[in-house]
């Protein structure tokens, strides 16, 4: 993707935030969305010079709306942890939005809230109109509707929420939608939550990956958007429970899975799309049991995980085989500098390969040199070592810029392979789960290497715990390639999925 086309993604994107953020920020969110209303007309005529003003006027919007507020307070000495780099988040939004977002005195308010609660409404209703977009689907236009019922209380069992979803697909001409519902159920004192989704989507052939705006943003301004996708039909749910030290989770899913093919290839950049081609899906009913599991190690800043799936005839499934993927990170302070993030990733496949069952390599969170899942196969190792700075890139530069933008500096280094069966070759007759030192470890001649550096920005108007990344990364050892640039939403233990 060009830095054109970035900078404009990341602008949808702070719009996008700041729209969620608009009651907490004081107006300033509105400022902010409608500046973004002046991106659209720029963009359209982005390939001539004349744009580029349009174009920056809307830039030049962004800072002035999230600095719209009164004057920042000194902000408190860096910490190098990870953790409260990320938890810092919170902690900086008075600095950036001011009084606005002060705590609220809630003395007696409880008392208000319980009077108004007998005479008010006994549910909230909102709807949400939606915009994605991709080569298998083209421009797909929707919205949803949620029906959300007040939270019961500690211990104690509510209606839960229910949303509906529904969009049309000019490409595939195939409408897409249906039915969630959440809620967290009680037994005694051990807290369940309960999801389930019945209906059709289209969804990542790697499982691993969620499709998000990024996606949507590149293949619709550049067509940069490695994602191969499948459709699903049918009917998923999962029990989960989270202690403060680990998580468990158990899902079921019974959808039928087919194929798609690319029906768009255009982009408003009018670039060559990057593939251009969708690997296709093994049609067949899939009847999945997955068992996971996180923890968080006793008095030491390690995380780990594990996911096991099972697809099986004696399950009524049309596939045959057994994933596992294991993940594990750390979160090291280098005193009040920086913090060291290693982290591991391994998985296998045994029993019949198909694609929406296999392993890539290629894109955040993997090795960013690569294009999204660029590499595929029926086993998987990566490693990968982050150095994240602890301060404000650009104030420790004395580079003038507005307190609501700070950007922190990383430099990382990564190492993975994918073996066995590919993917993109076609089908493949079965075959068993391998052991270390024979199949189920990758020859020496698949591990690709690579370095880079990020600029990273976190602010109180991104999701919690979530930062945007501006990757810059090339490849090291025998694969050679040209260098890669990439913008990606991410979190700070990103080979994990929690």
């Amino acid at each position: 993707m060009s830095a054109r086309a970035l900078l404009i993604v990341l602008l949808l994107a702070l719009a996008a935030s700041a729209t969620r953020a608009d009651s907490a920020a004081g107006g300033g969110a509105t400022v902010l969305a409608a500046a973004m209303r002046a991106a659209p007309s720029a963009l359209a005529a982005s390939s001539a010079p004349a744009a580029w003003p349009a174009l920056a006027v809307s830039i030049s919007a962004v800072p002035a709306a999230l600095a719209a507020s009164p004057a920042p307070a000194a902000p408190a000495p860096a910490d190098t942890s990870l953790r409260h780099f990320l938890g810092q988040l919170s902690d900086s939004t008075d600095r950036y939005f001011g009084v606005s977002a002060a705590p609220v005195d809630t003395a007696g308010l409880d008392t208000v809230l319980s009077d108004q609660g007998a005479e008010g409404r006994r549910f909230d209703f909102s709807s949400m109109p939606s915009f994605a977009f991709n080569r298998a689907d083209g421009p797909t236009y929707g919205g949803s509707l949620k029906l959300e019922f007040p939270d019961a209380g500690e211990r104690q069992n509510g209606p839960g929420t229910l949303t509906g979803r529904l969009a049309y697909p000019v490409g595939s001409d195939r409408v897409r939608g249906g039915g969630e519902y959440r809620n967290r159920i009680w037994l005694g004192r051990t807290a369940l939550d309960v999801e389930l989704f019945a209906g059709r989507v289209t969804a990542s052939v790697d499982r691993d990956h969620r499709v998000g705006f990024l996606d949507a943003m590149g293949a619709l301004l550049s067509g940069t958007d490695g994602t191969h996708y499948l459709r699903r039909d049918g009917f998923e749910g999962a029990l989960a429970h989270d202690h403060s030290g680990w998580r468990v989770r158990a899902g079921w899913r019974d959808m039928i899975e087919s194929p798609l093919a690319t029906t768009t290839t255009w982009n408003l950049f009018r670039r060559e799309p990057d593939p251009r081609w969708n690997v296709p899906a093994v049609t067949g009913r899939a009847r999945e049991l997955s068992l996971e599991a996180g923890l968080r190690w006793p008095r030491l800043p390690l995380r780990s995980e594990i996911g096991w799936t099972l697809s099986s005839p004696d399950l009524g499934s049309a596939f045959d085989f057994r994933r596992l993927r294991v993940a594990t990170g750390a979160d090291l302070t280098l005193g009040r500098i920086a913090s060291l993030v290693p982290q591991l990733g391994y998985g296998r496949l045994g029993g019949t390969m198909v694609p929406q069952a296999a392993f890539y390599l290629g894109g955040a969170p993997t090795l960013r040199s690569l294009r999204r899942d660029a590499l595929g196969g029926s086993g998987l190792a990566i490693a990968r070592l982050d150095l994240i700075g602890a301060g404000d890139l650009l104030a420790d530069l004395h580079v003038p810029h507005p307190a609501a933008l700070p950007l922190q500096g990383a430099l990382f280094a990564a190492s993975g392979a994918v073996w066995g069966v590919d993917p993109y070759a076609g089908p493949a007759p079965p075959r068993p789960i391998g052991i270390p030192g024979g199949d189920g470890w990758p020859d020496r001649r698949d591990w690709r290497s690579e370095a880079g550096v990020s600029l990273i920005y976190s602010s109180a108007i991104i999701a919690e715990g979530s930062m945007v990344r501006f990757n810059y990364a090339w490849p090291v050892g025998p694969h050679r390639g040209g260098a890669r640039f990439n913008l990606a939403f991410s979190h700070g233990l990103d080979l994990m999925r929690r």
